[in-house]
C-alpha cells in the first residue's frame, strides 16, 4: 500500500526547489503589487495591500504547493503607518478589503494590537463592512473576542480557506497544513459570534482531472454551505512561476480549469447561497487562468463577472462554443488511482525552465 506522506513528500521535494530559485527574483512588496495588479486588471475595489512579514506557513519554504507568493516585506515600525495611507482613500466606504497575502488573525504577521487598530480605524472612518482573510487554524476565539470588544461583528467578514472536502487531496496536492477538522471549529467560532464568512474552494488542484475536479468542488461546496458559509468563492487555480502546477503544465500534466467546469459547478450549486467566482486577481499575477478556446473565453469571462454582479443563472443559458466539445472530451479522461498517478508524474522530473 502506498504511503500517504512519501508521496506528499516527493512532491514537496520539487516544490521547494521551485520555491528556491523563485525566492532570488521575488518581489516582496505587497502594497505596490497590489496596486499594480488592480490597475492593469482594471479592477476598481478598496484594497489596501499590507506589507507584512508574509504568510507565515509559506515563509518556511514548504507553504501550500500551489501558491506563487514566496515571502513577505515587513517593516514593523512601517506596517500600521502604510495602513493608514491605504485607508485615507476609502473612508465611507461599502466594503474595504485588507490584504496581506496570509492570514490576518495570525499574530507572528500582524500583532493582534496591529489588527484591532486597523479595524478599529476603518469603523472610524465609516467603512460599512471590512474584509479579511485566515487560514481556519489561525481563528482563536479568544483573541477574536478581544477584536470584538471593539468592533461589532456586523463590521467584519472573513474569507475563509477550504479549499477542498477531501484531506488526502488537500495533504498531497495542495499541501495546504489544516485539516476539515480545523476549517469545522473555525466555521463553529465564526457563527457563534455572528460573523459572515466566505469560504474559498480550489477548482482544480494539480494531479485531479477535470471530472475529478468538478465532483470535487461539488461536494466542497456543499458542505462549506452547510457549515454556515454566507458566501462561497470558487477559485480555479492559476499558473504562477515557481508553484506545483507551473512545474506539471511543462511537463504536459496540467491545464487550467475549463471556464465550462466553473460554470456547470455554478450551475449546479447556484441555488444553495451566494455562490461567486474568483481565479483572475491572484498576487503575483498568473501567466495564464481558467480558459476556454481563444475563440470564446473573452465572452465567458464577462458573462461570469456579470453573474457575480447580479447572481443571475440565466446568463448562462444561451453560452455555447465548439469548444464544449473538446471540453466534454477531457471529461471523459480515465486515469490511474491518485497516489500512483502522482507518483507516476512526479517521477519525470527533467529539469525546471
Amino acid at each position: 500500500m502506498i504511503d500517504k506522506n512519501q508521496v506528499r513528500l516527493m512532491v514537496l521535494d520539487v516544490v521547494k526547489g521551485l520555491k528556491r530559485q523563485g525566492l532570488a527574483e521575488y518581489d516582496t512588496d505587497i502594497s505596490r503589487i497590489v496596486r499594480d495588479t488592480l490597475k492593469r486588471l482594471g479592477v476598481n475595489r478598496a484594497i489596501i495591500g499590507l506589507n507584512t512579514r508574509g504568510c507565515s506557513y509559506g515563509n518556511n519554504l514548504e507553504g501550500c504547493f500551489i501558491c506563487g507568493y514566496l515571502k513577505g516585506y515587513e517593516h514593523p515600525d512601517r506596517m500600521y503607518q502604510q495602513f493608514l495611507e491605504g485607508a485615507s482613500h476609502y473612508a465611507c466606504s461599502d466594503n474595504v478589503f485588507l490584504y496581506s497575502n496570509g492570514s490576518f488573525f495570525d499574530p507572528e504577521e500582524i500583532p493582534p494590537e496591529i489588527q484591532k487598530k486597523m479595524l478599529e480605524h476603518l469603523v472610524a472612518l465609516g467603512v460599512k463592512q471590512i474584509t479579511v482573510e485566515t487560514r481556519p487554524d489561525m481563528v482563536d476565539e479568544t483573541n477574536l473576542n478581544s477584536l470584538l470588544d471593539s468592533v461589532p461583528a456586523r463590521y467584519l467578514k472573513v474569507g475563509l480557506g477550504f479549499d477542498t472536502y477531501n484531506d488526502d487531496i488537500r495533504d498531497v496536492c495542495l499541501n495546504k497544513g489544516f485539516t476539515r477538522q480545523q476549517y469545522d471549529d473555525a466555521s463553529r467560532i465564526l457563527n457563534k459570534n455572528n460573523i459572515h464568512f466566505e469560504s474559498r474552494i480550489v477548482v482544480k488542484p494539480p494531479f485531479l482531472t477535470e471530472y475529478e475536479a468538478i465532483k470535487e468542488a461539488l461536494l466542497s461546496v456543499e458542505y462549506a454551505f452547510n457549515k454556515g458559509s454566507s458566501e462561497v468563492s470558487l477559485e480555479p487555480i492559476a499558473i504562477q512561476d515557481y508553484t506545483l502546477q507551473d512545474y506539471l503544465a511543462k511537463k504536459g500534466f496540467f491545464r487550467v480549469p475549463w471556464l465550462w467546469s466553473v460554470i456547470s459547478i455554478v450551475k449546479e450549486t447556484h441555488g444553495k447561497g451566494t455562490v461567486l467566482v474568483g481565479g483572475e486577481a491572484f498576487v503575483p499575477l498568473p501567466k495564464e487562468t481558467a480558459c476556454n478556446c481563444n475563440k470564446c473565453t473573452a465572452r465567458v469571462r464577462q458573462v461570469i463577472n456579470k453573474f457575480n454582479e447580479t447572481q443571475d443563472i440565466r446568463l448562462f443559458d444561451n453560452l455555447d462554443c465548439d469548444c464544449i466539445i473538446d471540453w466534454r472530451k477531457d471529461l471523459d479522461v480515465k486515469e490511474i488511482p491518485l497516489f500512483d498517478r502522482i507518483i507516476k508524474q512526479m517521477s519525470e522530473r527533467g529539469s525546471f525552465q
